[in-house]
């Protein structure tokens, strides 16, 4: 009986092996593994800045310092950050992003109170390091996260856009952070309250809030 010694069709031949599979599942986990190890790395490295700060004027903080606390060799701080800025940078990004994604369960115009509940809560949570950094003179960085996270849209490069984002980040970061400084002196509940008035009634608040321009 002669055997068919016919070639393979190219669909057999393009299939993958199985031994290429298993490759390619073992390098999907340690690509996996790699991304998980980064960002604890990340986060190890964030917490010891915030806990330097504590003890230490924000200038004086060295890379070393940060890589002893954390316990990572200084590669594996170079591989990560670039600077004592960008940790901060880093570390605003998860809790702007976290924050973000407790407001948008809210529509701004129709739970507007319940937004910036939302929005209270998140900073109390990181009260501590919020006020850290503000006693660093790093508080533009909050404002520059609150601007990105309130322009993301499609339409973001546009003036109107750009100069409401940049009013009201300005804005909320002036009464969070006066808020933080002043050992959140109020309730949630009680500045919310004040927020959504000014939201939804402008200027109409000036004379209720004694804003308005006013001759000594």
């Amino acid at each position: 009986m002669e055997r068919d010694i016919r070639p393979a069709s190219s669909d057999s031949r393009s299939a993958p092996r199985g031994d290429d599979r298993a490759a390619d599942r073992r390098l999907a986990t340690l690509h996996r593994n790699n991304e998980e190890s980064n960002l604890f790395v990340r986060g190890c490295i964030e917490g010891a800045l915030i806990r330097l700060m504590e003890s230490k004027p924000f200038a004086a903080i060295t890379v070393t310092d940060i890589a002893r606390r954390a316990g990572v060799s200084r590669n594996a701080y170079y591989r990560n950050y670039a600077s004592k800025e960008a940790i901060l940078d880093g570390f605003l990004n998860t809790v702007f992003e976290e924050i973000n994604r407790r407001m948008l369960r809210y529509d701004p115009m129709t739970q507007t109170r319940e937004a910036w509940l939302a929005l209270l809560a998140g900073v109390r949570r990181i009260a501590p390091q919020y006020r850290l950094i503000l006693q660093a003179g790093q508080g533009a960085r909050i404002r520059e996260r609150m601007r990105v996270s309130l322009n993301r849209g499609a339409h973001r490069l546009e003036t109107g856009p750009r100069y409401a984002a940049a009013f009201w980040a300005g804005a909320l970061c002036e009464v969070v952070d006066q808020w933080v400084l002043a050992g959140m002196d109020v309730s949630d509940d009680e500045l919310a309250d004040v927020m959504t008035d000014l939201m939804l009634h402008g200027v109409a608040t000036a004379d209720r809030y004694h804003t308005g321009c006013q001759a000594r």
